[in-house]
């Protein structure tokens, strides 16, 4: 994954205290990364840092819009807050979900990893396409077909392998 100017953090030469710092990334975000699911994207990013002496504690806040597919492009818009702690000169220690662990060689902090995922998960699991113009009119009508809807109980006619089954349980 290649490192974005805007989203690498050189944490070493500042002082205790709090900064904060403000990037907005678009489509050449997206492309940059190789296996991306999302193309294209305008994307407004907030990062809130409280620098200590051996840790920092980071406030992400990501709101804007991506492009997702369903073979027609729409835009999803998303909004996100998460928080991050960067523990400082820890050799020993593992990661976990929000909990970075740097060696003490380390002087700068590449958030671009962590703010593809937030963005990723900030996206609905399941997407549904705001309108159908546009889409495969026969794709539509087949789906429409298949929808359930008022004509399943109008369809009374009986899988006769199912009446077999009910007779034995009749006779029973």
């Amino acid at each position: 994954m290649a490192k974005l100017k805007d989203l690498v953090i050189p944490f070493s030469g500042m002082n205790e205290g709090s900064y904060d710092f403000n990037m907005e990334l678009h489509d050449s975000f997206f492309e940059s990364l190789e296996f991306s699911e999302i193309k294209k994207g305008d994307i407004k990013v907030q990062v809130q840092m409280e620098r200590r002496q051996h840790m920092l504690n980071i406030d992400i806040t990501i709101h804007g819009d991506v492009e997702m597919g369903c073979g027609n492009m729409f835009r999803q818009p998303i909004e996100t807050e998460r928080t991050m702690i960067v523990n400082l000169n820890a050799d020993h220690f593992e990661d976990e979900d929000d909990l970075i662990s740097l060696p003490a060689s380390y002087n700068e902090l590449d958030l671009t990893q962590y703010v593809y995922e937030y963005v990723s998960l900030a996206v609905p699991a399941k997407l549904i396409c705001p309108e159908t113009t546009g889409c495969d009119p026969d794709v539509i009508s087949k789906l429409n077909q298949l929808q359930p809807g008022e004509n399943d109980n109008d369809n009374n006619a009986s899988d006769p392998r199912w009446d077999a089954l009910k007779n034995l349980k009749d006779n029973n």
